[in-house]
């Protein structure tokens, strides 16, 4: 059975497990300092499952973020994990009295999940400036 904790540093090395089994290429930048303040990892018998976090945006709004899960599971366990992390960080959205939550992702799988969840694909431009070289 899955097993949900709030995410804190004793965790992280579970995390960059999850990471790595994504071929994640940004792994170096993420850091207990760039993660977001709420957090949750899904577990079995203490192996990680599937992590994501909660970022606050503006006063009323926050943004899934660092959503993944372990590439060395089946589909039916990280799709477990992963309702679960889902359902926490929504209710601790609820929890803060948040007006909405939003999501950035081009996967077809994570689409159809939160299309699942209610929300909304809106179509837009992204504009970013890039700050370092």
């Amino acid at each position: 059975m899955t097993n949900l904790v709030p995410f804190k540093f004793k965790y992280f090395e579970q995390l960059q497990e999850i990471l790595t089994s994504q071929k994640y290429a940004d792994i170096s930048n993420i850091t207990m300092r760039t993660l977001p303040k709420i957090g949750y990892i899904a577990l079995l018998n203490d192996q990680p499952i599937a992590a994501g976090f909660l970022r606050r945006l503006e006063p009323c709004y926050a943004q899934i973020d660092t959503l993944c899960s372990n590439a060395y599971f089946g589909s039916q366990i990280r799709h477990d994990g992963i309702k679960k992390v889902i359902d926490a960080l929504l209710s601790e959205a609820k929890a803060l009295n948040l007006e909405g939550i939003i999501s950035l992702t081009e996967d077809a799988g994570v689409l159809k999940r939160a299309k699942d969840l209610g929300f909304h694909v809106i179509d837009q431009k992204v504009v970013a400036l890039p700050l370092k070289p």
